[in-house]
């Protein structure tokens, strides 16, 4: 072998190496979901979006205009599992998001929806469901209508994909902007699987994914679920994107936390490790159904409720439940040193 022939070798192996040096790193921090643990696909499912790897790797939204399709049909009641290369753990806020396929044809902030529940294991075996809430009509929606975007709480399908981790810049972790459905693990805490020990909040590792079938299915509520599939259609997902994972959350980080209290009124906690002053409140972003909206639009509607040196708690001034205010509202905020928290929740009406 000559001397260039053997140069021309190294140089090939010496990249083949390296390629896959970066490969391994990548893949230790590849935070979509990497492997497909069980599908168990309904009936009428579609042959062309049969394939479950194609809820691999990173959401490619269509906008709120236009549904993926980068999916897979999970069939009438079907299921999907997946794992991930990284433990899923409960930090401040949203902890993951769901991207399903739903979108926009009729006014910028209604859906086509095709729901599904979303439920998360530690052991792969014993899983432990969200709370949802349904806040449709009580009987069958139009098929291929629209809902309004805070219909569905707690059920992946509701809200739109925007991120497209091929075609466009749209961070897949900000649940502000990034469309998809996003869950904090904290709604779990009170599970019985959670306060029995089979379930672990900061060891999670797998996301389980059903079809919602409507008018059989019902919410945390006991309240019939409608969606606008129809008898005949069901939910698609694109991807899971981990927002906080094992070694990847910050312990003085900045806080953002939404939720809806027991007594239907919205909370907002801003905070901060080092002190509420280290929140850089120019970075406050604010979207309703996914637009850019003023923070101040949501602020008249709160008042202070407690105030530390580390965090800031907001209460609705009435409840947010029952009182028509229906959509899915999204804020995030960084600290002085560029750190983020952002979280996302339905007010459903």
């Amino acid at each position: 072998m000559t001397p260039c022939v053997i140069s021309s070798v190294s140089r090939v192996l010496a990249s083949a190496l390296v390629f896959a040096s970066l490969s391994l790193v990548a893949g230790a921090q590849n935070r979509f979901a990497s492997t497909v643990v069980n599908f168990a696909p309904g009936p009428n499912g579609n042959p062309s979006f049969a394939d479950p790897a194609r809820a691999l790797g990173g959401p490619r939204g269509g906008g709120i205009s236009g549904g993926s399709l980068d999916i897979v049909v999970l069939g009438i009641g079907g299921s999907l599992t997946l794992g991930f290369d990284v433990t899923i753990v409960d930090g401040p806020g949203a902890d993951f998001t769901v991207s399903e396929n739903g979108f926009s044809f009729a006014a910028p902030n209604e859906i086509f929806a095709e729901v599904a529940f979303v439920e998360v294991s530690t052991n792969g075996v014993d899983f432990a469901r969200f709370p949802t809430r349904y806040a449709g009509p009580l009987g069958p929606l139009p098929p291929f209508g629209t809902s309004p975007m805070g219909t569905f709480s707690g059920l992946v399908g509701g809200l739109p994909g925007v991120a497209n981790v091929v075609t466009n810049t749209v961070d897949p972790f900000d649940p502000v902007v990034s469309g998809g459905d996003s869950f904090d693990l904290a709604e779990l805490s009170s599970h019985p699987l959670v306060t029995g020990g089979l379930v672990d909040l900061n060891d999670v590792n797998y996301v389980r994914i059903v079809d919602c079938q409507e008018g059989v299915h019902v919410d945390s509520f006991g309240a019939l679920i409608w969606d606008h599939g129809g008898a005949t259609s069901s939910a698609d997902i694109d991807a899971v994107s981990v927002i906080h994972y094992s070694g990847g959350v910050s312990q003085s980080g900045p806080i953002v936390d939404l939720s809806i209290d027991a007594q239907g009124y919205l909370v907002l906690e801003l905070g901060d490790a080092n002190g509420v002053l280290d929140l850089d409140l120019a970075t406050l972003a604010t979207s309703i159904d996914l637009q850019p909206a003023s923070f101040n639009v949501i602020r008249s509607l709160l008042r202070l409720q407690q105030r530390t040196a580390t965090s800031v708690i907001l209460r609705s001034k009435l409840p947010i439940v029952g009182s028509g205010l229906q959509m899915a509202l999204g804020i995030s905020v960084k600290d002085q040193a560029g750190n983020v928290s952002a979280d996302q929740v339905i007010l459903p009406g």
